[in-house]
């Protein structure tokens, strides 16, 4: 079974072809965060015909999509005469979670309040450091 599903944020604007025959196929790449900042990874993911249009209409650098599909590969013979590979997510279905505000990052916001008697939520909890992941017992 060859089944992937990905979250993550576009790292630029898609690009999208239209051929003459009617087919469309657009280009993106995902960034999908690892534990560390170092650990991130660019996934590059291929979609043809209405889910490229849908891509090319409502994603730009920065929007926050889920993506589910197979893992396909792609083996060329480069100039210099040696082969080349590269693995990318062929799209059975992209959800698009946020897009990115106008005149803003690409991450929403956060609201702090000025309750300081309340548990922290999740995500106003401080960030993990290397030195809590020394900690860890595994």
């Amino acid at each position: 079974m060859n089944n992937i599903a990905i979250s993550g944020r576009l790292t630029k604007d898609p690009e999208c072809k239209e051929f003459s025959e009617g087919k469309s196929v657009c280009d993106i790449t995902v960034a999908v965060n690892g534990y560390r900042k170092e650990d991130t990874i660019f996934i590059k993911i291929k979609a043809w015909d209405g889910r490229a249009r849908s891509c090319s209409k409502f994603c730009k650098k920065g929007s926050l999509v889920n993506v589910t599909g197979s893992l396909r590969e792609n083996s060329w013979k480069a100039k210099d005469g040696s082969m080349r590979k590269e693995l990318y997510v062929l799209a059975a279905d992209i959800e698009f979670v946020q897009r990115p505000q106008e005149g803003s990052s690409s991450t929403p916001e956060v609201s702090h309040s000025s309750n300081e008697d309340k548990e922290p939520s999740p995500i106003e909890a401080s960030p993990v450091t290397d030195q809590d992941l020394e900690e860890v017992p595994f």
